[in-house]
């Protein structure tokens, strides 16, 4: 059986235990990169649309979601190193599970598009 026959797990026992803080880590910096790439499309369709640049308030809106982003970057990047240097087979799987993710998210964007 190859590694791309094996059937996507999430690997409960490390995410739930010392890889906790830096998966939630993980989850909000996601969560925060889509609200602020999110509105930056909306802008642009605006401008591309319509002309129309943002405003005051969607440019400071903007701007707080990307220091809301660089943060959750910040908090991941603090909770993944303390992660490896704690358990450096956690953090590989943390790693590994991460990458899957985001390979599984490359295969339904191209699906949907």
């Amino acid at each position: 059986m190859s590694a791309k026959d094996v059937l996507f797990k999430r690997p409960a026992k490390i995410l739930g235990s010392v890889a906790a803080p830096a998966f939630e880590s993980f989850n909000a910096m996601q969560a925060t990169k889509r609200r602020h790439y999110d509105l930056l499309q909306i802008l642009d369709a605006k401008r591309v649309n319509y002309g129309l640049e943002p405003t005051t308030r969607e440019a400071a809106l903007l701007a707080a979601l990307l220091a809301d982003h660089d943060a959750q970057v910040k908090r991941f990047t603090e909770t993944s190193s303390a992660l490896k240097a704690i358990d450096p087979d956690a953090h590989r799987a943390l790693f590994q599970y991460v990458g899957m993710l985001e390979q599984a998210g490359d295969s339904v964007a191209n699906i949907t598009h």
